[in-house]
């Protein structure tokens, strides 16, 4: 399976900050992500940038060789990952690139879970209560950041797993400094 981390965002609730560039612990958001991929079960990574993070882009370009670079118009997630879906002929995982703590097993189990299901599409989400103030809810569910997706065209039946690990997506300043207390070092 491939993957398809998602990188291409404005970044407008932390100031115009590219997310894919901050950093915790002296290491880069987008670099969490890639490594955690390398350790799994994934077997090409794709970048999605867009106008807004080109600055990622460069910095993807001079640190990784194993990578693809899909440029996106930038006209928001949902847009852009429709764009990104001519490039894959098989289901793939995406992964928000504003990630702190994802690693290769809960990757590997996300995929495996996927492989034994009946299902085309699979949601990741984490329980509301060991989620610190979640941005979006649905039925006591915070979505993670993390799904897998099929290319195929038309109705898609879609499962849900179900993790315990506190996956955490930084989208505002509040976000990231909550980050830097619970994942620095």
């Amino acid at each position: 399976m491939d993957a398809l981390v998602m990188a291409g965002g404005k970044g407008k609730r932390l100031g115009g900050l590219e997310k894919p560039l901050i950093k915790i612990n002296k290491k880069h958001l987008i670099d969490y992500i890639i490594s955690a991929l390398n350790e799994s079960k994934i077997k090409n990574i794709y970048v999605a940038t867009s106008p807004y993070t080109q600055r990622t882009k460069e910095y993807l370009k001079k640190h990784y060789k194993n990578i693809f670079i899909i440029e996106t118009p930038g006209n928001g997630y949902i847009e852009d990952l429709n764009y990104c879906i001519k490039y894959f002929k098989e289901p793939f995982l995406t992964v928000c690139s504003d990630i702190i703590n994802l690693n290769s097993k809960l990757i590997n189990d996300i995929i495996d879970y996927y492989r034994k299901s009946d299902v085309e599409a699979l949601n990741v989400m984490i329980p509301k209560d060991i989620y610190p103030n979640p941005h979006l809810c649905y039925e006591n569910l915070v979505p993670a950041g993390i799904n897998i997706v099929s290319p195929k065209k038309g109705y898609q039946k879609e499962g849900i797993y179900i993790t315990k690990k506190l996956i955490f997506n930084i989208n505002t300043k509040e976000d990231l400094l909550l980050a830097k207390k619970l994942f620095e070092r």
